[in-house]
């Protein structure tokens, strides 16, 4: 009779072993972002037209609503800045009591100095006037996912970060891309937070 229960009680372990693994990793990934982060001058204000500091996200930027993309606007302190990258995380999937996965939401680079603002619901086309480049989220498209939180409330950790050149690659590129490509060339940062639940 013992025999039967060796495989699920085996495959349970298993399940349990790949989630506490992925629970460190993901631990590990955010503790490394924000450690490069204290290295960096946090120069820029970054803020929505959509919702406010550390308040609610619109249903509309939800998978519950139209599932756009917020309007986001920044200053920054003088620079010689030649290009910009926003990046759009949440930290706390599936829930923040129990985070095994940082989902990338948005991914933007190359946006020229000269672009101080894009507006809510953009969309591809008008992402290439304002000269800026789309990469991969989590699911590897050129798109912005809508926050969609399974359990809980979920922080949606918008950053933007001033570059002293423009990236260039060979195919799209993801987050962990583009922070390699954007080592030792980060003028400054700035981020928002936005809720959803």
């Amino acid at each position: 009779m013992r025999s039967y229960w060796r495989l699920p009680v085996g495959l349970l372990l298993l399940a349990g072993g790949v989630i506490i693994v992925m629970y460190i990793r993901a631990k590990i990934g955010r503790e490394s972002e924000e450690k490069y982060l204290t290295t960096l001058k946090k120069n820029i204000t970054l803020s929505s037209r959509s919702f406010p500091p550390n308040g609610d996200i619109p249903v509309d930027c939800s998978c519950r609503g139209k599932g756009i993309s917020p309007a986001l606007m920044w200053e920054i302190d003088a620079s010689v800045a030649q290009s910009y990258v926003i990046l759009t995380t949440d930290y706390d999937v599936p829930t923040p009591a129990f985070p095994v996965f940082n989902l990338s939401h948005w991914v933007i680079y190359n946006l020229p100095a000269s672009v101080r603002s894009i507006p809510e619901a953009v969309s591809s086309e008008q992402m290439r006037m304002l000269g800026g480049k789309l990469g991969k989220n989590s699911m590897g498209n050129p798109a912005f996912i809508a926050a969609c939180p399974p359990a809980g409330r979920h922080a949606y950790i918008f950053r933007i970060y001033a570059l002293d050149r423009m990236l260039s690659f060979t195919t799209v590129p993801d987050k962990h891309m583009l922070l390699d490509a954007m080592n030792g060339h980060v003028l400054g940062y700035g981020e928002l937070t936005g809720y959803f639940e």
